[in-house]
């Protein structure tokens, strides 16, 4: 759920809420000063997910969704007038793309906490995406969250593997006349600490300096990544998968395995 509430001089105080539903609907509802004594109002919904909504970022000028579907989001941009969102002329679509995470058959449940993809960022401000494909990576992509574009991609300096990330924002010193930063830190296998600068590349992409790619993982950044592990169909929407070197058999590989030795037809 995400909530936006503020003051016009004129008009008084207001809150906007917006939040999903297991059954993929999003939902903003409002209290306007002009509404004041009627209760919150139903402002909008948008029926667009076919799974569970699991995440819900309203910004000043961005509405953000994300459900359990290989974390399929959903945009749109949102219209104000004095501070408040608008009917004229409404929020309008603004993009659709995927952040898939596979995720290991053995992860545990502290394994989501530190790999949470977002969104990331203040109501204000440009927020992101963090995106790990696989489990046993050195890589994360950012990606802004208004349109899925990568913003950069991280690669551990020395090689080790990504075990956790956060982002963190630090506000100015006013005495320096410094701006607020905001840094991505990863957590690795080493037991080590690395710090990225996510405001230079912010700005960067913002004047168009790069990076080219589009967004997700390009075709040959995929196959590096699934390169050494064992993909397998799985009862749930995100994939899991196996590192081919931990010398176990999925489950539901080896009735996969037994059901093709038996003859019988499987769709994965």
């Amino acid at each position: 759920m995400a909530v936006i509430w503020g003051t016009s001089g004129l008009c008084g105080n207001w809150i906007e809420i917006a939040y999903g539903t297991s059954s993929g609907t999003v939902r903003v509802i409002v209290q306007h000063p002009e509404t004041v004594g009627h209760g919150p109002q139903l402002f909008q919904t948008f029926a667009v997910h076919r799974s569970p909504v699991t995440k819900v970022s309203l910004s000043e000028k961005f509405l953000i969704s994300a459900c359990s579907e290989y974390h399929h989001v959903r945009t749109w941009s949102v219209t104000r007038f004095r501070g408040m969102i608008s009917t004229q002329p409404g929020s309008q679509p603004l993009a659709s793309f995927k952040i898939v995470s596979l995720e290991s058959v053995d992860h545990q449940p502290a394994h989501a906490v530190g790999n949470d993809p977002g969104p990331y960022g203040e109501q204000d401000d440009e927020q992101v995406f963090v995106q790990k494909v696989v489990p046993d990576t050195d890589l994360l992509l950012v990606r802004r969250a208004s349109d899925g574009e990568r913003v950069c991609q991280v690669r551990s300096v020395d090689g080790s593997t990504i075990t956790a990330f956060c982002i963190h924002e630090c506000e100015g010193s006013s005495r320096m006349a410094s701006r607020p930063r905001r840094y991505l830190i990863t957590g690795h296998s080493t037991g080590a600490l690395q710090m990225w600068d996510l405001t230079t590349a912010l700005e960067q992409r913002q004047q168009g300096r790069a990076p080219t790619e589009d967004g997700g993982p390009t075709a040959r950044e995929l196959l590096r990544l699934l390169e050494p592990q064992e993909l397998s169909a799985t009862p749930c929407v995100t994939p899991s998968l196996l590192a081919a070197s931990s010398g176990r058999l999925k489950p539901e590989n080896a009735r996969l395995m037994a059901q093709t030795e038996r003859g019988y037809d499987t769709d994965v």
